[in-house]
């Protein structure tokens, strides 16, 4: 019983169509209409029956007074007994025609004759009138006494012709009944028409405007609305055109201005950059034309490089903002010595945290890569741990040493130093890796993406990351990322080494260092 209440509540609060408040309003003022001609039709009826009725009775008083003085005149001795025969005669035929209620009174010297069938309540009403002085009452007061008289006075012999108005309705309330029925068909007929003629020219047409409408919502913007017979629905139309192809215009502009961003947001990414004794392999897929991730290679002048993969909150334009400005503060910071990364980090924060809208961040984490000691030393403010997997098969993370930048001004941070060996491997990347999400909505995770990274081969690194790519876009099944994805490995070798993987994957780095989408 509650789901019921709920339910009806529901169907309460939830708004009515036009449609429906239309036909509903039109249908409802016709059926208060109707009902309104029909009960005004069935009183007329009454009325027309009763004042029929009276005069019948009024003629039937007239016979019956003129048969009852010829009765008497011819009569005299047995007068009484000739007049009750004469009057039994006629009610008895009128009660088998059509009138069982039929009753006549003869006021004959100072008596009344009498016959005809009456209710109890009848008989209790005609006991209040003096029949054997008519012009002792009033014709009106049978009226207020649901009766119908016909009246013939006479000088030896008044009649009364009397009859209940119930049986005046019982007589003509088949009659009506049919008519009745006749005049609530062709209402219903006439409601028919007018809801036919409001769904043909008003909810058809405003069913076609409204998928109109919703096939623009969805993205549909050639859709064109079709014309209509009446001005309203036309212009209406036209107003829904021209708001499509303005939202067209728009929507054209908007993807020139995003792919003149994305080709900026590109150029600012890393190409063709191969740095001493180090290996590099990157894939960039943003959830939007442009993307808040950020990753880079700075070479310092004191012949080191600077390793940066950073992840600004949000996504599209604002964050893709967030990750231009980041790109510009690591340059400013890293122009001259110190070129520590706790230093850089320190310079590259205190801007950022100044400059960044409120409730806005960003994880970064910044590495120098001294290629004659093979040392990298790292920080790392708030971003995924990376993933360290020595030539022996040994896992490390390299996790956090520090807070997010962009909140504290005075933010501090751990600088740790790892000495690299000869295919020892680094795999940086973005929540948008471990948060892939499959149809079930399962993360992709941490986990899964270690076990792939830790299961090399003897292929190159730009085919080890471009197998875990594939891996991710099959766990979504193919669709786009939801979150944007950077994926960014770094594979420590010597110079010959590095030599040859460079010639054999500089073309497959170049390709795959685009945006898709």
């Amino acid at each position: 019983m509650s789901v019921l209440f709920a339910r009806i509540a529901r169907f309460k609060n939830q708004p009515r169509t036009i449609r429906f408040q239309l036909l509903l309003s039109v249908n409802l003022t016709l059926s208060i209409a109707l009902a309104g001609l029909l009960i005004l039709q069935y009183h007329r009826e009454i009325e027309h029956a009763t004042a029929q009725m009276r005069t019948g009775l009024n003629d039937e008083a007239i016979a019956i007074q003129s048969a009852v003085s010829h009765l008497i005149q011819d009569h005299t001795d047995h007068q009484n007994r000739d007049v009750q025969s004469y009057i039994n005669k006629v009610c008895s035929e009128m009660r088998k025609s059509a009138s069982p209620g039929h009753r006549i009174i003869v006021s004959l010297n100072g008596k009344y004759i009498q016959t005809g069938g009456t209710t109890p309540d009848s008989k209790a009403i005609l006991s209040e009138f003096d029949f054997t002085n008519p012009e002792s009452f009033n014709l009106a007061d049978f009226q207020q006494h649901q009766l119908v008289i016909g009246y013939k006075p006479g000088k030896e012999a008044s009649v009364f012709v009397i009859e209940t108005l119930k049986n005046v309705r019982r007589a003509i309330r088949t009659k009506v009944l049919v008519q009745l029925a006749v005049l609530g068909a062709l209402g219903l007929i006439a409601a028919g028409i007018v809801n036919l003629v409001l769904l043909k020219f008003v909810g058809r047409p405003l069913n076609q405007l409204l998928k109109t409408v919703e096939d623009i919502r969805s993205g549909n913007l050639d859709t064109v609305a079709p014309s209509f017979t009446s001005s309203e629905m036309n212009l209406l139309s036209s107003s829904i055109n021209s708001m499509s192809a303005a939202l067209k215009e728009n929507d054209r502009d908007r993807r020139t201005q995003m792919e003149k961003a994305r080709k900026i947001q590109q150029y600012l990414l890393p190409h063709g950059v191969q740095i001493s004794q180090l290996e590099t392999a990157h894939i960039f897929e943003p959830a939007d034309s442009v993307a808040g991730d950020y990753y880079d290679f700075l070479p310092l002048s004191d012949g080191s490089w600077l390793i940066c993969i950073a992840d600004v909150s949000g996504h599209g334009v604002p964050a893709a903002m967030g990750a231009a400005m980041l790109k510009s503060l690591l340059l400013a910071a890293s122009e001259k010595p110190p070129f520590d990364p706790v230093t850089i980090m320190t310079e590259v924060n205190r801007q950022f945290t100044a400059s960044i809208l409120p409730g806005n961040f960003a994880s970064m984490f910044l590495a120098r890569w001294e290629p004659e000691s093979q040392t990298l030393t790292w920080v790392s403010a708030g971003h995924l741990p990376g993933l360290l997997q020595k030539k022996t098969g040994a896992l490390e993370a390299l996790k956090s040493t520090g807070l997010l930048i962009g909140i504290d001004l005075n933010a501090e941070w751990e600088q740790k130093t790892t000495i690299l060996s000869p295919e020892d491997r680094i795999l940086l990347f973005s929540d948008g890796v471990t948060e892939s999400t499959n149809a079930e909505g399962t993360l992709f995770g941490v986990d899964r993406l270690t076990d792939l990274f830790s299961h090399r081969s003897d292929s190159s690194l730009l085919t080890e990351i471009m197998r875990i790519n594939e891996t991710i876009a099959k766990w979504r099944s193919n669709a786009s990322p939801n979150d944007d994805l950077t994926l960014v490995a770094l594979e420590c070798q010597t110079v010959k080494e590095l030599n040859q993987s460079k010639d054999r994957s500089s073309r497959e780095n170049e390709e795959l260092n685009v945006f898709t989408r």
